[in-house]
């Protein structure tokens, strides 16, 4: 390693050591962001939970319906959430961008792969969305809505990820630029608050004889998490 190469690693440990998020906190308009996240982060932690974790209320009648195909992948929608998560406070847009992308993919598959297990080898997600549109969880009027407002969502995302404008062009040139903040990262939560309450929505309609028997205070949860026209088509209120 030559001289220049050991000076900027040198430089590098450091940023690494002084590398804080706290600033995040210290603005009340920040925090206000990442409350809206965390209240669907901990809904979907808690719907989980309840289908898969070993403590789960429905755990085997889950792994029944969807096999132990389905319980990988929905525990990958909490990974590509916590990454969500984690990005959107480092100001890692287009990182951010792309696990949400991935988390809608995991969900298709979580509740698609039994049924129809080609889904699995697809490589291009247009395929990926029409095999789940053939499957029971997602062919009822509840999963339908589900899948196409999912779908407007993914191509929303495309332009974080693949940035087609100068307006998804976030100008971070080195690594010592992050953690950063603007009005993407708020944008980004928005769009992260409308697909987890999209998840939540597919799930608690689709499935309510799950949801029924969920702790009574994780329904609270989960229940508050969605839109009050969701919260009202999933639990029948109006039929």
């Amino acid at each position: 390693m030559n001289a220049i190469a050991r000076q900027d690693f040198s430089e590098f440990l450091d940023f690494i050591r002084t590398l804080s998020i706290d600033g995040v906190v210290q603005d009340a308009t920040r925090v206000a962001e990442i409350r809206k996240a965390h209240a669907q982060f901990l809904a979907l932690l808690t719907t989980v939970g309840e289908l898969v974790s070993d403590a789960g209320s429905v755990r085997n009648e889950f792994v029944a319906d969807y096999d132990e195909v389905g319980k990988s992948y929905l525990g990958e929608v909490v990974s590509d959430c916590s990454e969500f998560v984690m990005s959107v406070l480092l100001g890692l847009c287009r990182s951010a961008g792309g696990t949400l992308r991935s988390s809608i993919e995991s969900y298709l598959k979580a509740f698609s792969a039994k049924e129809q297990p080609l889904i699995l080898k697809r490589t291009s997600v247009p395929d990926v969305f029409d095999d789940a549109a053939g499957v029971a969880f997602f062919s009822s009027p509840i999963g339908k809505s589900v899948i196409s407002d999912l779908k407007v969502i993914y191509g929303e995302l495309n332009a974080y990820v693949h940035t087609v404008s100068d307006a998804r062009m976030f100008g971070a040139i080195a690594i010592g630029s992050f953690p950063r903040w603007s009005e993407k990262n708020a944008e980004l939560v928005d769009i992260f608050i409308r697909v987890v309450r999209l998840f939540l929505y597919g799930i608690v309609g689709n499935r309510r004889d799950f949801y029924d028997v969920f702790d009574h205070r994780n329904k609270v949860v989960i229940s508050r998490a969605m839109t009050r026209v969701q919260r009202r088509s999933a639990l029948g209120v109006d039929d």
